[in-house]
């Protein structure tokens, strides 16, 4: 799957998951310290600038706040770490969680991030699950070292492909 592509969306009993392959040229250490480190999840993840706190232990928390603007603290309990191949952390809506899976390839490292969600049509509808497709499209340019700040209208053009996909689909 590339930055093209929309994440796989499952439905289930329990409301769906959502996965996002990424195959990245980078050591799957830096990819680690790309999602674990606070400073460099600043580079990708947040749509605007954020302090980012981080205690990686299980039970620890990832903690974004947003300084310049009036907006919820976003705040994930980390419910296992398995450095450097796996963290899983608590989502923001209640009974939504969050796993990014590293695999070391000869190209470099395989992420794969999945999503669960209790109501996957409310996580699509809130912008959770394209936030999280722009976010990782952002991931690469990070590790490169040129990161690239939020485009709104690249986000929009990847919300309006989601809904059509999902038009299509029911």
């Amino acid at each position: 799957m590339n930055a093209s592509t929309t994440g796989t969306i499952e439905r289930t009993a329990d409301g769906g998951l959502v996965r996002f392959e990424r195959f990245l040229a980078y050591p799957i250490q830096e990819v680690w310290a790309a999602i674990t480190l606070p400073e460099r999840l600043g580079d990708w993840w947040p749509p605007m600038a954020a302090e980012i706190t981080v205690d990686l232990q299980e039970g620890g928390r990832i903690v974004f706040e947003w300084p310049d603007l009036d907006f919820p603290t976003m705040e994930f309990e980390i419910t296992r770490v398995e450095a450097p191949t796996l963290l899983e952390h608590k989502h923001t809506s209640p009974g939504s969680w969050m796993r990014w899976e590293l695999e070391e390839t000869d190209e470099g490292t395989r992420l794969l991030a999945t999503y669960s969600v209790p109501d996957i049509d409310m996580a699509i509808d809130r912008g959770d699950v394209v936030g999280l497709h722009y976010s990782l499209d952002r991931l690469d340019p990070a590790l490169s070292g040129n990161p690239v700040g939020w485009d709104n209208d690249a986000f929009q053009k990847l919300l309006a492909t989601y809904a059509q996909e999902r038009l299509g689909n029911s």
